[in-house]
C-alpha cells in the first residue's frame, strides 16, 4: 500500500483507499502500527528475545 502511494503522491490516500475499497481508519491504523507498536507487540519481541538467547545457551536444543 505505501509502496503505492508514495509511487503515486499525486492521488492522495483518501482516492485510492475508496478505489481499493478500504476502510481509512484500517490504513491509519496500520500506519500507526509500525510506529508505534503496541503493548502486545513489545511483550512479544523481548520474549522472543529471551527464548532465543535461551535456546542458544541451551545448544540448540
Amino acid at each position: 500500500m505505501t509502496a503505492l502511494l508514495t509511487e503515486h503522491a499525486h492521488l492522495g490516500v483518501e482516492p485510492v483507499l475508496r478505489e481499493l475499497h478500504i476502510p481509512s481508519s484500517t490504513y491509519y491504523r496500520w500506519r500507526q502500527a509500525g510506529s508505534e507498536p503496541c503493548e502486545r507487540r513489545r511483550q512479544d519481541a523481548q520474549l522472543t528475545g529471551q527464548i532465543r538467547q535461551v535456546h542458544a545457551d541451551s545448544g540448540g536444543s
